[in-house]
C-alpha cells in the first residue's frame, strides 16, 4: 500500500488532530521508500525494537509510545541513534499516544472492561466516562449486580490477560461490584475511586506517595505494569490494518 495514503487513513480513523498531547502523533520517522507490505507494532519505540524490525526487513514500525515528545529538541545520543537505525534500513515509525488510548474501537481500557465483563459473564452493568483531558474522556469506571470475590481478579482476569500484578487490598473486601480501569499512572484517581465508593482501582506503576495515600485512604488497587496495560491497543490496531488494507502485521511483544 501507499505509504501516504495508509499514514492519511490512520489519522482520519485515530482522529489525531483532536488531541492535544506530549506526544508528537503522526508519523515521526519518514524514509524514502513509497510502499508499505510489512508492519510491525510495538509498545514502545526502541533500539531493540528496531534491530528486530530491520531483520525481518520491515517497512514500518507502529508504537504506542514513540520517540518524539514536548522535551526533545535535538536528534543526538539515543534519538539519533534509532532514527539513524530507520533512516539507513528505510523503515518508518509511525507514533499514537493519547489517541489510542481514548479511541472508541481501539483503545486499551475500553477493551479491557469487555474482556472482565466476558470472562466474569456479566450482563448487568453499568459504565460511566471518568478523567476529561482537554475535551475527551479516556478511562472508565464500570459497576455491576454480581459479586466477585477479589480472589479471582488475580487467578482469572490477570492470568487470562497475562498481565503481572500487584494487589493491595487495602479495604479489606471480599467482594467487588465496582471498579475503575486506569491504563495509565494516574494518583488523582485515588481520591477520587473512594469519594465515589469504588471498590478496586486498576491501575499501572503507582509512586510511593500514591500507595501511602492508597492506604490512608483504605481504597483497593491493582497495579499493572505500564507496558501490560497498553499492548493491547497495538493488537487491535494491528487487526484493524490487516482487514482494512491486506497488510502483514507483526506484534513484537518485547520486554524490558
Amino acid at each position: 500500500m501507499e505509504k501516504q495514503l495508509l499514514i492519511k487513513e490512520l489519522n482520519d480513523y485515530l482522529k489525531i488532530s483532536e488531541f492535544e498531547d506530549a506526544s508528537k502523533n503522526w508519523l515521526q520517522v519518514d524514509t524514502e521508500k513509497t510502499e508499505i507490505k510489512k508492519v510491525w507494532y510495538a509498545v514502545d519505540a526502541t533500539s531493540y525494537i528496531f534491530d528486530k524490525a530491520i531483520e525481518n526487513n520491515v517497512d514500518l514500525v507502529i508504537t504506542h509510545h514513540g520517540m518524539y515528545w514536548w522535551y526533545e529538541s535535538a536528534l543526538t545520543d539515543v534519538h539519533f541513534q534509532r532514527a539513524n537505525k530507520l533512516i539507513k534500513n528505510n523503515i518508518w515509525l509511525y507514533a499514537c499516544h493519547l489517541p489510542l488510548d481514548a479511541h472508541n474501537e481501539v483503545w486499551n481500557n475500553i477493551w479491557i472492561v469487555k474482556w472482565f465483563t466476558n470472562i466474569y459473564w456479566i450482563k448487568d452493568y453499568q459504565l460511566e466516562k471518568f478523567w476529561n483531558y482537554h475535551g475527551i474522556d479516556i478511562w472508565f469506571w464500570i459497576k455491576f449486580e454480581e459479586k466477585i470475590h477479589i480472589s479471582t481478579i488475580i487467578s482469572m482476569l490477570c492470568q487470562h490477560l497475562q498481565f503481572e500484578k500487584k494487589l493491595y487490598n487495602l479495604w479489606n473486601k471480599e467482594y467487588i461490584s465496582s471498579m475503575c480501569v486506569v491504563s495509565w499512572g494516574w494518583a488523582d484517581a485515588i481520591p477520587e475511586a473512594k469519594e465515589k465508593w469504588y471498590d478496586l482501582l486498576i491501575i499501572w506503576e503507582a509512586k510511593h506517595s500514591s500507595i501511602i495515600e492508597a492506604k490512608e485512604l483504605k481504597q483497593s488497587i491493582l497495579l499493572w505494569w505500564h507496558r501490560e496495560t497498553e499492548k493491547i491497543w497495538v493488537k487491535l490496531l494491528a487487526n484493524y490494518i490487516t482487514k482494512s488494507y491486506w497488510i502483514e502485521t507483526v506484534f513484537l511483544d518485547e520486554k524490558y
